[in-house]
């Protein structure tokens, strides 16, 4: 017990890597399983690093120069994208959050540079903090985006008997691009299933906002309409706003005209893995399956849906308070 004190990173690995295992266990499809592995990982770099420093400095040095050539690449890539995002489509708050991240790691980048300029004890321990926190951020926003590509490319399930499309941004009073690739999605699990397989009921779900000419359902009912989908064989849900109200009202309407339905909701892929933990939370029975996205917009959709998660979910909050503990920690047993 003499020595435990000097390895405290250590230590925090070891236990969020047995809660991580625990949890892939219990609920090995949930997000959270993901966040104590990176808690696990970024607890042990933070041991790893202050140690290696001084024993291999070169090493250490080398590493420090790739980290930091990457970290610069991701903010300047999210700064850039941003930037396009913004010039196309407009000063749109999802857009703009996109370039503000990408500034946010390059200060980062810029106070690493001042303390290498300035050195200071405290100014360190506040370096070791904004560190830990930008690399376990970093590091959870790429597991992120690994599970919303692995979850997007779900496919639908065999017995489904409706597929429920849900709204996005209209174009005028049509479909915008993102709520087209859905609709067309929606049709080709229809047009995949056998000939001799009851064909597929839509129900499009979306209402109108403040700022669209008609609802949602109604031109997606118009545009499947277009495509050779007889009006009988669509449902229109025109009252959410949220993608909450999406998944309720559209299963209500299911409920009330068809007994022992399955049904498979479509969206973009970026959205499949918040749909699915709403659909858990508001107690709705369904499978999720993606749609494509344009690759200008997959990295700022998927940043936005990062920050969604983060605050609906609020355990990777959570660990970011529990993993800034730790160099706290360090510096008190030390001193």
């Amino acid at each position: 017990m003499r020595h435990m004190p000097e390895y405290p990173e250590y230590l925090a690995a070891l236990v969020f890597a047995a809660g991580g295992v625990v949890n892939a266990l219990l609920a090995p499809h949930r997000f959270s399983t993901a966040v104590l592995f990176c808690l696990a990982v970024t607890s042990a770099g933070l041991g790893v690093a202050g140690r290696s420093a001084a024993a291999h400095p070169t090493l250490a040095t080398v590493l420090a120069v790739a980290a930091l050539l990457l970290a610069l690449a991701l903010g300047l890539l999210l700064l850039a994208d941003g930037v396009l995002l913004v010039r196309r489509y407009g000063p749109q708050a999802a857009l703009l959050a996109t370039g503000a991240a990408g500034c946010a790691v390059l200060a980062v980048l810029g106070l690493d540079a001042l303390f290498h300029a300035v050195g200071g004890e405290a100014f360190g321990a506040l370096m070791v903090a904004v560190n830990a926190a930008a690399g376990y951020l970093l590091l959870l926003f790429l597991v992120f985006a690994g599970y919303v590509f692995v979850r997007g490319r779900s496919t639908p399930l065999s017995e489904t008997t409706h597929v429920v499309v849900l709204g996005a941004g209209l174009d005028g009073d049509r479909p915008g691009p993102l709520l087209t690739r859905r609709l067309e999605r929606a049709l080709a699990i229809d047009a995949a299933r056998a000939p001799h397989t009851p064909r597929l009921v839509f129900v499009v779900s979306g209402g109108q906002g403040d700022d669209e000419v008609r609802s949602e359902a109604d031109a997606m009912a118009d545009y499947l309409c277009g495509r050779g989908v007889p009006a009988d064989r669509i449902v229109r849900e025109d009252r959410s706003v949220n993608t909450g109200q999406n998944l309720r009202f559209s299963v209500a309407l299911v409920d009330a005209t068809t007994s022992g339905h399955r049904a498979t909701v479509v969206t973009s892929a970026f959205h499949v893995y918040r749909t699915t933990l709403l659909a858990r939370r508001v107690g709705v029975p369904v499978h999720v399956v993606g749609a494509p996205t344009s690759p200008a917009y997959w990295l700022a959709a998927t940043l936005r849906e990062f920050a969604a998660i983060l605050w609906l979910d609020r355990l990777p909050l959570i660990g970011l308070s529990l993993l800034l503990s730790v160099p706290v920690a360090t510096a008190i047993l030390q001193h």
